[in-house]
């Protein structure tokens, strides 16, 4: 009796999501026991386009936060690929104006 390798059905998903569509931007990949997690750092929000383009799902503005006095907010799509779920997310900066009615708020 062999025993079960949890992280396996995860990173055989991820081998065939890149197998398949070898034009999708380059990620960086986590693969946790039963969902994988990609982080892209070039190419937007265009680059999480293309996976959602591949994976369906849905994407969704996540936290906003501030790195190095820029106001940053994350953007996740969660999706799910040969039945592993897969959240890709890309982290962009916020545009001026919403910057603006943020510090507004926050005074």
């Amino acid at each position: 009796m062999t025993t079960p390798i949890p992280q396996l059905g995860a990173a055989l998903a991820l081998v065939q999501l890149l197998q398949e569509n070898p034009e999708l931007p380059v990620a960086s990949w986590s693969v946790g026991e039963f969902a994988l997690h990609g982080h892209l750092h070039e190419g937007g929000f265009g680059a999480l386009g293309r996976y959602a383009g591949v994976l369906g799902g849905s994407i969704r503005p996540g936290s906003d936060f501030l790195l190095d006095g820029r106001a940053l907010r994350s953007h996740r799509l969660a999706a799910m690929w040969r039945d592993i779920p897969v959240h890709v997310d890309v982290v962009l900066p916020m545009p001026e104006r919403t910057v603006a009615a943020h510090s507004v708020v926050a005074a």
